[in-house]
């Protein structure tokens, strides 16, 4: 096994805690569409997934085409959310603080979206420049597109790099990829984790011994 030289960091639910907020809001708005689903049924559906894999998951669900306002008020009433309660995922910006590995970001969501973020939890300064989304490539996650194209743009191996992801989706990518991947146990249990491919862990604080630093 080559020594670890890139981390790539998927970021919903990886490095910000936003899984819940998104999936509260597309359960929600499911109602208007006469589908009844808690949050955390949405986020079995959909969690990784892009808004694309969303939408047409409420077709097949509601049998119609959702109406032309459904989206734009989704992605207003997520942005909203995430300006009042969204966190970085606990103990990540002391990890990523004294982490002097290189790393970036490879997130299925819209560019805007993922620079939001990371922006709103503090956590922007640590990936400037090197923020990777589905929209650069031909096939989102599990597709393993994605990581690959990370890593060629941080100019390592897929050997010299490892995956941190928290959805079978994303693990399922860096499977596909080759990649190592470490699984955070929350959105997916461990047996889930282990089941896709991963190495569970449970907390931030853990990457570094897991990366051997």
């Amino acid at each position: 096994m080559s020594k670890v030289k890139c981390v790539i960091f998927d970021c919903d639910g990886t490095l910000v805690d936003s899984e819940p907020l998104t999936n509260k809001v597309i359960a929600e708005m499911a109602g208007e569409l006469g589908i009844e689903m808690t949050w955390e049924e949405a986020t079995k559906l959909w969690g990784g997934k892009t808004i694309d894999a969303v939408v047409y998951g409420m077709r097949e669900l509601s049998g119609s085409d959702l109406p032309d306002d459904w989206v734009p008020r989704l992605v207003q009433k997520v942005s909203e959310a995430y300006k009042y309660d969204l966190v970085p995922m606990d103990g990540i910006s002391e990890v990523l603080e004294s982490m002097k590995l290189a790393k970036c970001v490879a997130s299925n969501g819209r560019p805007g979206h993922v620079e939001n973020s990371l922006k709103l939890t503090g956590l922007y300064k640590y990936f400037e420049g090197r923020v990777y989304t589905a929209s650069e490539v031909a096939n989102p996650k599990p597709d393993p597109a994605l990581f690959l194209y990370a890593a060629d743009k941080m100019g390592f191996s897929k050997d010299e790099c490892v995956v941190i992801e928290d959805s079978i989706t994303g693990v399922t990518a860096s499977v596909r990829a080759g990649i190592r991947v470490l699984g955070l146990v929350k959105m997916s249990s461990k047996e889930e984790l282990i089941e896709a491919g991963a190495e569970p862990f449970t907390n931030m604080r853990e990457l570094p011994k897991l990366l051997g630093l």
